[in-house]
Formats: C-alpha cells, sequence, structure tokens
C-alpha cells in the first residue's frame, strides 16, 4: 500500500471508541507503510478534517453521529473526495452506507487478513485524488476575467483541481471567473471557467477549476504528471 508521488505515506484518520477496532485498522494501515491519527467523536473528527487533507478516513458507525459525519466530509472542501471507509456490523445496510458516501466497507469485528486487501483496492482511488489534489508550486502568468472586467495575476501553485493565484485586486469567494493560463513550453494557453474558493487580505486568491477545455486539460496533466516524475 506504499505511496508514490512524492514518497509522502497514506495519511489516514480512525474514528472509533473502541479500542481494539482502532488497533486493528491502525496496524493494518501502519503496516502498509501509512500513518494514522485517532479522535473517538465526531466533533474533534471533523476539527481534524478541517485542518488535513487525508487520504482516507475510517469510521466506526457504532460513533454517535457517524452518517452525519460522512455526510460532512462529502460537503466539505479539501477531503470531499477522500476515501472514506466504514468499520460496520453485519446487521447494518450496506446499500444504505454507500449511498450516504462511504467507498468501502470493513465487517466487524475486522478480519487482520481482510483490512490490507481492501486498504489496497481504495489505492487507484487515493492516487487519483492526490493527482487532483497535489500542488505543484509554480509562478505562471495567468488572466483572470470577472464580468467584464481583466485582472492579471501570477499563479503560486496549480493543481489538477485549481489553483493558488497572487492577485491585486481580490475578488469576493463564490464569484464565476473565466482563466487564461500561460503553460511553459506551450503554444496556446489553457483556458477555462471556475470559481473563487477563498480570498485573502495578502493578495491570494484560490481558484476552483469548474470547466476546462479537452485540449487543455490534457496539456495540463500532461505537464504535471512530468512534473511530478522530476
Amino acid at each position: 500500500m506504499n505511496a508514490s508521488l512524492n514518497q509522502s505515506p497514506w495519511e489516514f484518520l480512525i474514528v472509533s471508541t473502541f479500542e481494539h477496532v482502532h488497533k486493528m485498522l491502525a496496524a493494518a494501515i501502519q503496516d502498509g507503510g501509512g500513518v494514522c491519527h485517532h479522535t473517538t467523536d465526531t466533533t474533534s473528527a471533523m476539527a481534524y478534517i478541517a485542518r488535513r487533507k487525508l487520504d482516507g478516513i475510517c469510521i466506526d458507525t457504532r460513533v454517535e453521529g457517524a452518517f452525519n459525519l460522512v455526510g460532512s466530509i462529502r460537503r466539505g472542501n479539501s477531503n470531499r473526495f477522500s476515501a472514506v471507509f466504514a468499520c460496520a456490523g453485519e446487521e447494518q445496510d450496506v446499500a444504505r452506507l454507500l449511498n450516504a458516501g462511504v467507498n468501502f466497507v470493513v465487517m466487524r469485528p475486522p478480519d487482520p487478513r481482510e483490512i490490507p486487501t481492501i486498504l489496497k483496492a481504495a489505492i487507484p482511488m487515493m492516487s487519483a485524488e492526490r493527482l487532483r489534489y497535489y500542488r505543484h508550486p509554480i509562478v505562471l502568468p495567468v488572466v483572470v476575467k470577472n464580468l467584464e472586467k481583466e485582472h492579471q495575476a501570477m499563479t503560486a501553485n496549480l493543481s489538477r483541481g485549481g489553483m493558488a493565484v497572487r492577485c491585486p485586486e481580490l475578488l469576493n469567494p463564490g464569484s464565476a471567473i473565466q482563466f487564461v493560463l500561460e503553460l511553459p513550453q506551450r503554444a496556446e494557453p489553457v483556458r477555462g471557467r471556475g470559481e473563487i474558493a477563498w480570498a485573502k487580505p495578502e493578495g491570494m486568491m484560490g481558484i476552483r477549476f469548474y470547466l476546462v477545455g479537452e485540449e487543455g486539460k490534457k496539456a495540463l496533466w500532461h505537464w504535471m504528471e512530468h512534473r511530478a516524475d522530476t
């Protein structure tokens, strides 16, 4: 289960009030080269999730508010596409868990032989999310268009899902924008639409991509994959 992108280990959060569940999940994650944090309630879990980008979140369904926690994750920002694992009893409806936003189900009591198989099955999803989320630090010229006004900006970092830019004039979060991004060694710029996700007083804004042309997307992803390999 070893991670590959930048060699950083998979990072998990385990939410369980039962020590034996926590220990079994943590042992499997650590044996696979991952690291994990543990909380016993959903309030602490949400506080941790708000501060960290996680590869996986393991939730014991006996924790009070477990289903609400899954919903909060899926409605959130940086971890909304993270892999969510539910540790569930045989009496529970697996279809309901999947419909709620769970990706993988570990049955209680956890079988130490089964957990590594489930974690391995999650690797493609977690790898894809790392590629989408990973911020490449890069300074490139970008034009941000809001209504009829153009703003000359420079990127601070770039990912498959968006970019952070430095701009003399801040736009309000939620504003719809168009952008024109110049990539090195490419004649045609990448054009697309997005939304201002956040803005900071020091002149930084986060842009979430909504729509990027197919050719521009291919060029952007190819460029990022090349940078990740260097």
